[in-house]
């Protein structure tokens, strides 16, 4: 891995994502959301798991919305002008390109997060075992994030592979606040063994052997990925 090579598609793929108004589009979709959420914090202030489980919302969202959407966006966007062909047939390894698009989304993912929290005003409380599950959710994440942009070879299909993550991953933590006032039955259950269910647990009931729920998550989407990298460049 070169860092000179590495450094020059960083700078590359800074520009094209400040330049796409779609990728700009999902960081202001989350603060919207912390906004609106704002709103109802004073209602919800003297319950300090609802407090928690906004904020986890927010975060699960801009991962979702940021980390993996985008990624996948970008791919979709190369493959359509023919610039990740390029990219391909240069010096640079796959691996260098895979990671200068994780960097930047991992970097634009934890600004539009800590933005959110300015705005949501509450204070960031989470007890250490939560931020090593972030970090593996998002990590989870950004591995989807590569593996539908592999298989997006238009903005077509990626809009619809980024639909498969939003409903999956994002709607359950819309259906997780619900579990409490609507009897959804089984998929209750369902709902627990998802990334979002599985960090709640942890802040909220310290359950830290969700934490090996979140890496089983990790490695099935390595895995996936690694047969997903071999499929796409197997002929290159």
């Amino acid at each position: 891995m070169s860092i000179t090579r590495l450094s020059a598609l960083l700078e590359k793929d800074f520009k094209e994502a400040t330049r796409n108004p779609s990728i700009i589009f999902m960081p202001l979709i989350i603060l919207l959301l912390s906004l609106f959420y704002r709103f109802i914090m004073p209602e919800i202030n003297d319950v300090p798991s609802a407090v928690t489980t906004m904020q986890l919302i927010i975060i699960n969202m801009s991962f979702i919305m940021v980390a993996t959407a985008t990624i996948i966006n970008m791919f979709a966007e190369e493959n359509e002008k023919g610039t990740l062909k390029g990219l391909i047939e240069s010096p640079a390894s796959k691996v260098e390109i895979l990671i200068s698009k994780v960097l930047i989304m991992t970097i634009l993912t934890i600004i539009t997060s800590i933005l959110s929290f300015i705005i949501l005003g509450n204070p960031i409380e989470f007890a250490f075992q939560t931020y090593i599950g972030l970090v593996l959710m998002l990590t989870f994440y950004l591995a989807l994030g590569l593996i539908f942009g592999l298989l997006s070879n238009s903005p077509g299909t990626a809009t619809s592979f980024m639909m498969i993550p939003f409903i999956i991953f994002g709607m359950s933590s819309i259906f997780e606040t619900l579990s409490d006032t609507l009897d959804i039955g089984f998929f209750e259950q369902v709902l627990n063994y998802l990334p979002f269910g599985l960090i709640l647990e942890i802040e909220t009931n310290h359950t830290s052997l969700n934490l090996l729920y979140l890496i089983t998550w990790l490695v099935i989407s390595i895995i996936a990925l690694k047969f997903v990298y071999d499929y796409k460049f197997r002929k290159r």
